[in-house]
């Protein structure tokens, strides 16, 4: 095997947790909405949204970017569409990195 190099991505993964399931599914479907209306917008999306099956009030959402302008860009679309996941009010703990996949 030979290696060609590294492609570099930042990854966020944010867990909400909301007062009560209802509320995690409600945010559940803004994100399936904000999908489309980012495809919509030619946007490459790499997005999954997982509800804790022991927590159901729990929501993970794990956003992958191709860099910093593509994270910004869709991150600014994204404040603009609606402000249900704010009003919700869920506790959020956030985690950034650098991916670093191998191109091999």
């Amino acid at each position: 095997m030979t290696l060609w190099g590294f492609l570099m991505q930042i990854t966020r993964v944010t867990v909400r947790t909301f007062q009560n399931k209802e509320h995690a599914e409600l945010f559940i479907n803004f994100a399936q909405s904000s999908n489309e209306k980012l495809k919509e917008q030619d946007f490459k999306i790499n997005m999954q949204i997982v509800q804790s099956i022991s927590l159901p009030n729990q929501v993970i959402s794990i956003w992958t970017y191709e860099n910093e302008n593509h994270m910004k860009s869709i991150r600014k679309v994204l404040s603009q569409f609606n402000p249900i996941p704010n009003s919700l009010m869920p506790k959020e703990i956030a985690y950034e990195g650098n991916a670093r996949i191998l191109e091999i």
